[in-house]
């Protein structure tokens, strides 16, 4: 038996010593898990069952000073994940200046190189190359009597290969229309241009191969091959996917910034956009005037008006993105200083106004 069993056995009380083994507050403890959740201490509450805290009191601005704690300014919050934010924004701004620039690029050559566009242009070289007015005046009655006798029309000293007009397109009541003749030949041959570029000539690729871009013959090469359907589908593979991606990039650049921020970054990635695309078309311009030989031929005039229309395309296109550009910036910066003068003052400029009475 041990001592403990042979104190309680013989009647007697345990000693200080085995009390002082036994946990204390057993009672307590006890009496407090019988207790319902109610009723119990606040210190023994489950955490969910605390009491909400008590909000601070308001603060009060008095003649002595301010009593009690303001709460935090505005600007105290703005950095909050504002780095990484402005960070992602700034980039996906670069982005979008890159991605529309090359869509108004590739838009400009799908215009210009469109059929409504370019057949025009590619007639108005037919005839200052040809020289198509003076031939159908010399030829004028050999080429009645073949459209009379029922005979494919085609011009003698013209120099696109098998360029044939039916007589029914040339005769009107039996008579003979040169005009019709005209209109009829410059369409049919701007196709074969249109399509094939300067293989349609007599003499085909060899023409003015190896000639500079800037001397006359070298840049009418360039012109008649680049007017082609071929690079008017190719422009047209790019366009959509170009806008498409621009589109993501300006929805995103909204979902990135922060209030009137985000539109005065997309008007800024639009004035971004627009101005290379400017000025390359007003360098392309100039260098279509100094390489321009003088002189005053029709010819060469005539050309230089047709690039110069060229021209004009992506200027006007960039001059609308630059447009739009500043009428997104200017009223988004106007009302974001509007907005910041009115929320974001400084404390001490409400204290002061407090204190004083306004």
């Amino acid at each position: 038996m041990t001592r403990a069993s042979e104190e309680a056995a013989s009647g007697g009380a345990p000693d200080e010593g085995a009390l002082g083994d036994a946990p204390s507050g057993g009672a307590e403890d006890v009496a407090a898990a019988s207790l319902p959740p109610d009723e119990l201490p606040p210190d023994d509450l489950p955490p969910d069952d605390l009491p909400p805290a008590e909000p601070p009191p308001a603060p009060v601005a008095t003649e002595s000073g301010m009593i009690g704690t303001p709460p935090p300014l505005i600007e105290q919050f703005d950095d909050v994940g504002g780095g990484a934010r402005r960070m992602a924004a700034w980039l996906i701004g670069v982005l979008l200046a890159a991605s529309v620039a090359l869509w108004l690029t590739v838009l400009s050559a799908s215009q210009a190189t469109s059929a409504t566009v370019a057949l025009p242009a590619i007639e108005r070289a037919i005839v200052a190359l040809t020289d198509l007015d003076a031939l159908l005046e010399a030829q004028g009655e050999e080429l009645a009597a073949q459209a009379a006798a029922g005979e494919p029309v085609t011009v003698g000293g013209f120099p696109l290969r098998e360029v044939a007009v039916p007589p029914a397109e040339v005769l009107v009541d039996g008579e003979f229309e040169v005009d019709r003749l005209r209109a009829a030949l410059l369409s049919r041959s701007a196709l074969r241009v249109y399509a094939s570029g300067v293989a349609a000539f007599e003499g085909g690729d060899g023409i003015a191969l190896g000639a500079s871009m800037f001397s006359f013959a070298g840049g009418t090469r360039m012109l008649l091959q680049s007017l082609s359907s071929d690079n008017h589908s190719t422009a047209a593979v790019w366009l959509w996917p170009l806008g498409a991606a621009s589109l993501a990039l300006g929805a995103l650049l909204l979902a990135a910034g922060a209030g009137f921020g985000r539109f005065i970054g997309l008007g800024a990635a639009l004035i971004v956009a627009a101005v290379p695309v400017a000025l390359g078309s007003l360098a392309l311009r100039l260098v279509v005037d100094v390489a321009a030989p003088g002189g005053g031929d029709v010819i060469v005039d005539e050309f230089v008006a047709i690039a110069r229309q060229f021209t004009a395309l992506p200027l006007r296109n960039a001059l609308w993105t630059l447009g739009g550009g500043v009428a997104i910036l200017l009223p988004s910066m106007v009302l974001n200083a509007v907005f910041d003068r009115s929320f974001r003052r400084p404390a001490t400029m409400e204290i002061d106004a407090a204190s004083s009475g306004r």
